[in-house]
């Protein structure tokens, strides 16, 4: 071979991923190591041998392998606690390890594996096949922190989207919250007159409706990027259901809509009060948004097996079967007619879905008779010992 086609296969190795990576052999036997490390030399890897696992442990924050040949059979600290050892380091977990034995016993091969190693020889070890294992483990381990590092950078990524939107919503709310404390103001005093009261209440719920979208955009956020924390506390729903007709009862008689309510004597459920109040008032918004003015809107709960259910009928246009599960999706909603979907803002239904889903329970809609929609939502028993539930199934 002259100096032109060692020169070119110099080249070949130096364009492999693996060339020079560092190795730690690690085995009591000196010509085993010796015959190793000529192999692996060879095949243009930095070397280092070690006869012991304590050395291996010793040598690991100087040398920092790439790759750890491990005998198992050796005396003092064998090559299976070595293994542990080395797993419990910063960054241990990823180290590739290759164990090397003459034990053909089926017990140490299953010990080898539970201690994490990755992979197993045989001694002898022929040339080529190590060569061969190793080069697959290192690709394999390199596609994993590839992978590992394209995870973190994601996920900062979203840290980073999550800031930015919470600064948004906070720059949102901060002038939202002027304008409602000033309507408040004058919805409340003599000085505004007669004839714009009924304006300055229009403006107060708008504004009410834009706060409310403020904070579903919130929750369903925060749901998705991390699930949802839930504030449990003792609801009795018979003395709490009231206030919540309270809050849209202006809204009710301005389209001229009747509300009621029914509910089973001690029915208790422990459930985060807050979000589940705007649940109801997202279902009692959209029921009032979708009913002509004579129409009545009815909140009923009552106990079922291990839980409570909650309904909300109204008597609007009801909503197609095809188109059911559709209403509970991201800036979704109906036309004026009810029978085919848009795009919104609709942002009142995900919201309902997400804080039940969350609660362990489960929401969806039906015709109610007969006339007009029936939101069903239903909410298990609290049990602290139960996993959480997140939105997104995990």
């Amino acid at each position: 071979m002259n100096e032109g086609q060692i020169g070119n296969n110099q080249n070949v190795y130096a364009r492999r991923a693996d060339f020079g990576a560092r190795i730690l052999v690690v085995d009591d036997d000196a010509i085993t190591r010796r015959s190793i490390c000529a192999v692996l030399e060879r095949g243009h890897y930095t070397v280092r041998t070690v006869e012991g696992g304590l050395e291996a442990l010793q040598a690991l924050p100087g040398f920092q392998p790439e790759l750890v040949l491990l005998d198992i059979l050796m005396p003092g600290m064998d090559g299976i606690e070595t293994c542990r050892r080395i797993r419990e380091l910063p960054g241990g977990d990823l180290l590739p390890i290759i164990f090397l034995t003459a034990d053909e016993r089926t017990e140490t091969h299953s010990e080898a594996f539970r201690a994490k190693g990755d992979d197993l020889l045989r001694k002898p070890v022929l040339p080529s096949e190590l060569i061969v294992r190793i080069r697959s483990l290192m690709r394999l381990k390199r596609l994993q922190a590839e992978i590992n590092a394209e995870r973190d950078a994601l996920l900062e990524s979203q840290k980073q989207q999550k800031q930015l939107f919470e600064f948004i919503v906070h720059d949102l709310k901060n002038p939202l919250t002027t304008i409602q404390v000033g309507v408040d103001l004058l919805c409340g005093g003599e000085a505004a007159p007669a004839a714009m009261k009924p304006s300055l209440f229009r403006i107060r719920e708008s504004a009410l409706s834009m706060d409310a979208m403020i904070q579903n955009i919130l929750v369903i956020g925060s749901a998705e990027q991390m699930g949802l924390e839930l504030r449990r506390s003792p609801i009795r729903l018979r003395d709490w259901i009231p206030g919540i007709l309270k809050e849209v009862e202006y809204r009710a008689q301005r389209l001229e809509q009747a509300l009621g309510w029914e509910c089973a004597e001690a029915l208790t459920i422990e459930a985060d009060q807050d979000l589940l109040r705007r649940v109801l008032i997202n279902l009692l918004d959209n029921a009032l948004k979708h009913s002509a003015p004579g129409g009545r809107t009815q909140v009923e709960a009552g106990p079922i097996e291990n839980g409570i259910r909650m309904k909300v009928r109204d008597e609007g246009l009801g909503i197609p079967p095809h188109l059911r599960e559709a209403v509970f999706k991201k800036f979704l909603s109906l036309d004026g007619e009810g029978v085919s979907p848009r795009v919104g803002n609709g942002l009142g239904l995900t919201f309902c879905q997400v804080v039940i889903e969350a609660h362990g329970g489960r929401i969806w809609v039906e015709d109610n008779q007969p006339r007009g929609s029936l939101f069903i939502l239903e909410i298990p028993t609290f049990d602290p010992s139960r996993k959480a539930v997140f939105p997104d199934g995990r």
